[in-house]
């Protein structure tokens, strides 16, 4: 364990112990982080559950990493990825660099990477371009075309996370949880305790994170910062170099070396889906009137498209602590939104703190949306370990 705490570690600790909401690091304090612990060996493996919901069979993977001796034996991390991910997201950054899921591993920490169901091909690499691709829902046969429609009207929030929290139980039996979400992951991290059966969901670790799906709508409606981008009801997204500079995504080339959006697409393509359905799409950004037709289109029950947006347990808010990061080029989670009380991580933090949460939002210069692959990325981790390791977390 490292003895020295430099001094932007000793500003982010009395500030995580202070009552103000918002921590902002500045670019030099932000270069200055350190590792809480001593890196370590890891392994790592992929794993894999099988489940049934929605009249189907699906197929889940994730990355289990494990390192020669762990710093916390009863806690561990889970992570979900955005819409169009995989697991591989956080595995390694597009210029090669460890991702946060093996950096949180190489400081001792048991961790379970996530791919939702479709998004992960036999073997784990994609062979077929973007434009051509489908969905493998099941990964010992392929399906026919009419059965992939069929299940992308039917593969909703609630079987991404009860074959999340299968793979949890199975791997993570016993241990407190601290869960990371990015973009559309992060509403997935808030709800995993409704489908956790064997261990316990202890605290939430943002990046780009926001908060559950309902209150999207909520801050939306507030304050306008957004439209809702509704997509047709069984549209496919696929992602181009276009399409992810439309997004948003691009940030400072200074810290993302991997040349703008080409780049990143050209290094995602083989290991990152790049495709999200409209389902996803219209179920995270909350469109009420086209998720009221999914269930006359499937003759699912109508909970399984609108259950997301419930508040989670009141009980289980007051037990955790949240720890929100976003970037000041994170376009819809800094960006927009006129006021400071109108960016989307405060007004989350604030709906946390309202249920009688322990939350706070940390803010660092330059980063965008995908920043958890950008240069330093591993300050991100540092800063989530830094809470545990002083008690933020009720671990």
């Amino acid at each position: 364990m490292t003895e020295a705490m430099p001094a932007p570690v000793a500003r982010l600790l009395d500030a995580l112990n202070g009552p103000d909401l918002l921590f902002r690091f500045d670019w030099n304090e932000w270069l200055r982080m350190s590792a809480p612990y001593e890196d370590r060996p890891f392994k790592q493996k992929d794993v894999f559950a099988r489940y049934n919901r929605n009249g189907y069979d699906w197929d889940i993977q994730g990355i289990l990493y494990e390192p020669e001796t762990e710093t916390d034996e009863r806690a561990a991390i889970v992570m979900f990825h955005g819409g169009a991910g995989s697991a591989y997201g956080k595995d390694t950054t597009p210029d090669g660099r460890p991702g946060l899921a093996r950096i949180l591993a190489a400081q001792g920490f048991r961790v379970l990477n996530l791919t939702y169901p479709g998004h992960y091909p036999p073997g784990g690499v994609w062979k077929e371009s973007v434009a051509e691709r489908q969905p493998w829902y099941l990964l010992d046969r392929k399906l026919s075309d009419e059965e992939i429609y069929d299940r992308n009207l039917k593969c909703t929030f609630n079987v991404i996370l009860q074959g999340s929290a299968q793979l949890v139980d199975e791997h993570l039996a016993g241990r407190r949880i601290l869960a990371h979400g990015h973009s559309t992951g992060g509403p997935m991290a808030a709800h995993l305790c409704r489908f956790t059966k064997k261990a316990t969901v202890a605290g939430l670790l943002g990046w780009g994170t926001g908060g559950p799906d309902g209150w999207r709508k909520e801050w939306r409606d507030k304050t306008g910062a957004e439209d809702d981008g509704r997509k047709g009801l069984d549209e496919m997204s696929k992602r181009s170099p276009d399409a992810f500079a439309k997004a948003g995504y691009v940030s400072d080339p200074e810290i993302c070396p991997w040349g703008g959006a080409e780049g990143f697409v050209k290094w995602a393509e083989p290991v990152r889906s790049q495709m999200k359905t409209g389902l996803c799409d219209n179920q995270h950004m909350v469109v009420p009137d086209m998720l009221e037709q999914y269930p006359g289109l499937t003759g699912l029950p109508r909970e399984e498209y609108f259950d997301h947006l419930q508040d989670p347990d009141p009980d289980w808010l007051k037990s955790i602590a949240v720890l929100l990061m976003v970037g000041d080029d994170d376009k819809g989670h800094w960006v927009a939104g006129k006021e400071i009380e109108d960016k989307r991580e405060i007004f989350m933090g604030r709906k946390y703190e309202a249920a009688g949460t322990r939350v706070h939002v940390v803010h660092v210069p330059k980063y965008g949306h995908y920043g958890m692959m950008e240069l330093h990325n591993q300050n991100i981790a540092y800063t989530w370990l830094w809470a545990h390791r002083n008690g933020y977390f009720p671990v």
